[in-house]
């Protein structure tokens, strides 16, 4: 039996989801376990990126693909607020914390972080953090990208992207029900990395200044480029989710 919970995502270009599986053991009773697994999508695509849910008419041959995607991840924190059955106010508090830094390879779909135990009971909120922080990164990017860009003229440049920022994701889904099966529980966060790249036209990369032959986008280098990839950064969409037996669906997205 797979169920699984969708929520928003407050860090840009992120899509969301819970996804829980009952364990083989049908009459395992008490806590359940929930894990977090954070995955970069589309590494490939073409330019221009039209905004989500905007088809683009243009038709252009330039595109970009990612061949590295990292993140520092300094810690995942997990905090519930669940329910009293005695008085129906909220009278538990939960707060779970998984401390790294540990640099993330997003596109390994197989990595799974944090192990955090949540009671059966009904939960008023669940919210979940992310961060990465510059301090953790030793001088090095919070988030990077490394890949090639491909122009409508089929020439060819390597292409990077460097944060120096810090990174955080963050999640909340009200009114959350855990039953008294033992169930694990599996949280995605996905970047749909085409997104990044939303109204950026090729020509910008054409114009980009090269350091060493490589098209660096910054806040030292390329910065045009860069303040647009950072405002798709900060952007709301809602999350995908799935079923068991289903192919995955996606709420429309929407900018606030």
């Amino acid at each position: 039996m797979k169920r699984e919970i969708g929520f928003t995502a407050f860090l840009a270009l992120v899509t969301l989801g819970f996804m829980s599986c009952q364990k083989d053991d049908l009459n395992n009773t008490g806590p359940s376990t929930l894990g977090v697994k954070i995955q970069a999508m589309n590494k490939s695509y073409s330019l221009p990126v039209e905004p989500a849910g905007i088809k683009s008419a243009a038709v252009n041959t330039a595109s970009v693909t990612w061949d590295t995607v990292q993140l520092v991840v300094s810690k995942i924190s997990f905090e519930a607020e669940l329910k009293s059955l005695v008085n129906h106010h909220d009278s538990i508090e939960i707060s779970y914390k998984w401390s790294g830094p540990r640099v993330i390879n997003l596109l390994d779909d197989k990595l799974t972080l944090g192990n955090y135990t949540l009671q059966p009971g009904f939960y008023d909120e669940i919210e979940l953090k992310v961060t990465g922080s510059k301090a953790d990164a030793n001088k090095k990017p919070v988030f990077f990208m490394y890949g090639q860009f491909t122009s409508s003229s089929n020439a060819k440049l390597p292409v990077a992207l460097k944060v120096y920022e810090d990174v955080q994701f963050k999640t909340e889904k009200e009114s959350v029900e855990v039953t008294e099966e033992s169930i694990d529980m599996t949280s995605y966060i996905q970047l749909y990395l085409d997104q990044l790249m939303a109204g950026i036209e090729p020509s910008a990369l054409d114009n980009a200044t090269l350091t060493k032959g490589v098209i660096v986008i910054s806040a030292d280098s390329n910065r045009e480029i860069y303040r647009a990839v950072m405002r798709n950064l900060v952007k709301d969409h809602h999350c995908l989710y799935e079923h068991k037996g289903e192919k995955k669906k996606k709420d429309k997205k929407h900018d606030d």
